[in-house]
């Protein structure tokens, strides 16, 4: 059974009713809610791998609402051999629609219980498909951005003549001769923050290194002079 079939089976004011009961607190935003609802029952399923599983969590502090934790799985497997359960709250709302209901939610929650908890997952982000892409494409630029081993750290040449180089470790304030001291900057504009800084009244022989990092070390790229 798709959780489509159960939708189209369905009537919103009996799904309003379940869905307050387990989330009073989103009374304000009912009517985002029902207009996410009707969207549903016209939109057309895609096909899906994955299965819906619901948990029932512990609540975090006293008098919070209950937890229903919504995840797929798709029988993809973890190193250690344990399914892999993935969170949908970014997935498409047709992809929802050809998910398959497990076993153990059919078993444990009302079809109205089902909708209501999925409804609610399946807008964290926001009320519209194009609100959630929006947050996935944020989120997709992030993890990529987070992946770049490129950073910055700064260097203090006694001489550019000889190779003697010491580097800047924000924390302590302290140059040392070892590169792995040195503090990284992920973003250029903020090495070149703190070397305007040291700069200031100096001579100005204190500059930008460019490096990348792989298996923990640290190797130079470019020296901005």
């Amino acid at each position: 059974m798709k959780l489509k079939e159960i939708i189209i089976t369905s009537n919103w004011e009996a799904v309003r009713k379940v869905f307050l009961h387990n989330y009073p607190s989103q009374k304000k935003a009912i009517i985002g809610y029902k207009n996410v609802y009707k969207k549903l029952r016209s939109k057309s399923p895609t096909i899906s791998t994955m299965e819906l599983f619901c948990d029932k969590g512990e609540s975090i502090l006293k008098g919070d609402e209950p937890f229903h934790d919504v995840y797929g799985i798709d029988g993809t497997k973890r190193d250690d051999g344990e399914l892999e359960k993935f969170s949908l709250s970014l997935t498409s709302w047709s992809k929802w629609l050809g998910s398959s209901l497990s076993e153990s939610i059919l078993n444990n929650y009302t079809k109205k219980e089902i909708i209501s908890h999925c409804l609610f997952d399946m807008t964290f982000h926001g009320f519209s498909e194009s609100e959630i892409k929006k947050v996935k494409k944020e989120l997709d630029i992030s993890i990529k951005d987070s992946q770049d081993k490129i950073r910055y750290i700064i260097v203090s040449n006694f001489s550019f003549k000889t190779k003697w180089q010491h580097y800047f470790n924000v924390s302590d304030e302290t140059w040392c001769s070892e590169i792995d001291t040195a503090t990284i900057f992920k973003r250029e504009e903020y090495a070149l923050a703190i070397l305007k800084t040291l700069n200031k009244g100096k001579n100005k022989s204190d500059i930008i290194v460019k490096i990348t990092i792989k298996n923990k070390k640290r190797k130079v790229l470019k020296y901005f002079k």
